[in-house]
């Protein structure tokens, strides 16, 4: 179990505490986590699987305007995830687990987003979240089966998440300069004073 990995479940509160802007770090810390034990097809397609699920939404969304929807549940959230993740840990002790459970604590992470806040774009962090943890628990088991699913579970929300956003949220209009408004807006007035 490297660093990394046990970095994944710290950045995925992250994404708990303020939104679908950490989704791309967590990305990468998760595709780091699964690459620095070696470069096997399995830990390579993984990774590129979780970079694509991180990158992807963020892009995506600077084509929308902001989500200002206020969350009525706020400081207490990522303090929930993380007293989930513990319990989490304390159950693999008492289980007799001797790995780091990254990949679920990733997924607990993802699940308290999803049940607990209320912004559209937010959720889909949440899901984007828990598809990472469960690539990452499918790499390091060595399961590509379980792998296989994720990557279709995680077209599915990314698919179904940019339906949504694009339906529902309002795109972010280009601004035009003031000269070109003045002269849409100003009456013809077919070239003759009187």
């Amino acid at each position: 179990m490297t660093l990394v990995a046990i970095l994944v479940p710290l950045v995925a509160l992250c994404v708990v505490a303020r939104g679908v802007g950490f989704l791309l770090l967590t990305g990468v810390v998760t595709a780091l986590a699964m690459l620095l034990d070696g470069l096997t097809p399995l830990q390579e397609a993984g990774a590129s699987l979780a970079l694509l699920f991180a990158v992807a939404p963020p892009v995506f969304l600077t084509r929308y305007q902001h989500d200002a929807t206020h969350e009525r549940s706020g400081t207490a959230v990522p303090f929930f995830a993380l007293g989930l993740m513990v319990l989490l840990l304390l159950g693999c002790g008492r289980a007799g687990s001797t790995l780091f459970p990254a990949g679920l604590c990733a997924m607990v992470a993802g699940l308290v987003t999803v049940v607990c806040r209320q912004s559209m774009v937010w959720q889909w962090a949440g899901l984007l979240t828990c598809i990472e943890g469960v690539l990452l628990s499918a790499v390091l088991g060595r399961q590509p089966v379980v792998l296989g699913v994720a990557a279709l579970a995680g077209v599915v929300v990314v698919l179904l998440g940019g339906m949504c956003i694009h339906r529902i949220m309002p795109r972010v209009v280009a601004a035009h300069s003031p000269a070109r408004q003045s002269r849409r807006t100003k009456p013809a007035t077919g070239g003759k004073d009187t």
